[in-house]
């Protein structure tokens, strides 16, 4: 499949062209999807690191505009590197996955799979943030306000309770996906427009400077939208200086 006129074909129609630098593509499915906002929060902390290293990055996820806006202030994301799809018709012209479909309603659907149902590894996911994880990094700093909602529970020194290490903690992983949860919750008419497109999973393609495909991977599971989930980011790292 030719990722690269596919790609640039929706850009042009988008009125969006290509620089003569590496460019990530990190392809989302809803707004509303907890790999998403996982995904974009990953990202938005590397915004300076793959600028210095000329990688030009874009975020494209199926909703609204006013989707849009609500997802770029919640994960701390400039908006100028996000598009909003209107529907899933790039991910299928790409043959991404679809998720668990049936004729149930949509958010059954995407249910089952955080239940691991056609969805392989979402369950050894979600136990990692139960868990905590060695070999990842922590994502609270000590004085960190943990806010659930519109509430500030405790400061992120909490989570020294289960290790002070640096590393992923014990429950911090799932602190921070129960906090995405309640944003997506408390705004879910904003945030899913459409539902159809809920199970919807993305892909993320890095391109070289003459627009070549230097990397590519196609999640099949929710909560699996790297191959590295320990260090989601780190296949950037043989291509950056």
């Amino acid at each position: 499949m030719n990722y690269k006129n596919i790609i640039q074909e929706f850009l042009r129609s988008e009125s969006i062209f290509l620089n003569k630098r590496k460019t990530l593509i990190a392809l989302l499915g809803s707004f509303a999807d907890f790999d998403s906002f996982e995904y974009a929060q990953q990202l938005s902390c590397q915004v300076k690191r793959l600028n210095e290293n000329s990688v030009d990055l874009i975020l494209m996820g199926i909703g609204s505009e006013k989707s849009k806006e609500y997802f770029c202030r919640f994960n701390k994301i400039d908006i100028e590197y996000v598009v909003a799809l209107r529907n899933a018709d790039l991910h299928k012209k790409l043959n991404l996955n679809v998720g668990f479909v049936s004729p149930l309603p949509p958010i059954i659907n995407l249910l089952i799979m955080c239940a691991g149902i056609n969805s392989r590894g979402t369950i050894k996911e979600v136990l990692r943030g139960y868990m905590g994880d060695e070999n990842a990094n922590s994502l609270f700093d000590y004085d960190e306000d943990i806010k659930i909602g519109r509430f500030s529970l405790f400061k992120g020194d909490m989570f020294d309770i289960f290790s002070k290490k640096q590393n992923l903690r014990p429950f911090e992983l799932a602190t921070k996906r129960l906090m995405n949860m309640v944003e997506i919750l408390s705004n879910w008419n904003i945030y899913v427009p459409e539902p159809s497109f809920l199970t919807q999973r993305g892909a993320t393609i890095l391109f070289d400077e003459k627009h070549e495909v230097l990397y590519k991977f196609n999640p099949e599971n929710l909560l699996g939208y790297s191959s590295n989930m320990t260090s989601p980011l780190s296949f950037l790292e043989e291509h950056l200086i």
